[in-house]
């Protein structure tokens, strides 16, 4: 059995390659049960949480991601989200690879969004805002900028001195103008592209903001539990919604759950999701139109990106 640490996976997910493997692993599909949750006890008293998303193509390959989320490992100066991912044949049940979970989440979580933009976004898209400064944060900028030619990327988040500290990193890197910024409703109203990955219960992106007299694309991506909301009632309202996979959306995304109960939306107001935008032929209704996509992540996601890590492992 085979094990690629975070290293490898880096290597071996670079992200326009990625973008392309998700685009042909939707167009394949494969068995998606929904997420499984269990609450872990402890002895203090706090209940962490373990999360398993297993995933399978008949005839190929079978993959199941191990999640601990443990909200009090910050005093121990450890990562609050811990993961593994474990590859094997959906035939014969051969174990294949241990992968590192976590670097394996970020990115195919980013490509995941920069495959939607690819179908969503003004193809002239030159500006982004990112709100939000974790772990996702870079991985989604330099995925975003794979699909889209970004001339002018800002960076909010609610401690200021990360933003700065991340937007020096990818100012260096990225043929980009990068730069943090104080406040968003500015950024929110100029950009082509607007994206979150926060862990926010309250909206921190507002209608009011938006511009309404240009097409826009949000970028969801932080909240994955019905409680989270990264956008207002009043951003939700006047975009053309899409999501990564009907099921989980309505299951576990509050910006999506939380507007249906409200009845500010119905489940038919959602016009596709990523099956849809892969399948060809696919325009949206109207391409002047805003456009938000939620994402909360599959495990489909995940055994693609498995799978393209693992064949280049074993090519090199």
């Amino acid at each position: 059995m085979k094990f690629l640490d975070r290293d490898k996976i880096a290597e071996f997910l670079p992200y326009q390659k990625l973008i392309d493997a998700l685009r042909r692993g939707f167009q394949e599909g494969g068995t998606v049960p929904l997420r499984h949750s269990h609450e872990v006890e402890t002895d203090g008293g706090t209940k962490n949480s373990l999360l398993l998303m297993p995933c399978w193509q008949r005839g190929g390959l079978l993959g199941i991601k191990l999640v601990m989320v443990c909200p009090d490992n910050h005093e121990k100066n450890l990562e609050s989200v811990s993961s593994t991912y474990v590859l094997m044949d959906a035939l014969t049940g051969e174990r294949l690879a241990l992968l590192d979970g976590d670097e394996l989440t970020v990115r195919r979580t980013a490509c995941a969004s920069a495959l939607a933009s690819s179908y969503l976004s003004d193809p002239a898209s030159g500006s982004m805002l990112m709100m939000g400064t974790g772990k996702l944060a870079p991985h989604l900028i330099r995925a975003h900028c794979k699909v889209r030619n970004l001339e002018n990327i800002y960076i909010w988040g609610r401690r200021n001195e990360k933003a700065k500290e991340l937007a020096e990193t990818l100012n260096d890197e990225l043929g980009a103008n990068v730069s943090a910024v104080g406040h968003p409703e500015k950024y929110a109203n100029m950009c082509d592209i607007i994206s979150c990955a926060t862990l926010t219960e309250k909206p921190i992106l507002k209608g009011v903001w938006l511009n309404k007299s240009k097409k826009q694309h949000i970028d969801l991506v932080g909240g994955y539990t019905p409680y989270m909301r990264e956008a207002d009632n009043d951003v939700i309202k006047t975009v053309k919604l899409f999501v990564d996979a009907r099921e989980g959306a309505f299951a576990e995304a509050g910006d999506i759950i939380k507007p249906i109960e409200q009845g500010i939306i119905t489940r038919d107001d959602i016009a596709g999701d990523l099956y849809d935008m892969v399948a060809g032929e696919f325009k949206p209704v109207d391409p002047q139109m805003s456009t938000l996509f939620k994402s909360v992540g599959t495990a489909l996601e995940d055994l693609i990106a498995a799978k393209l890590a693992f064949e280049q492992f074993n090519s090199n």
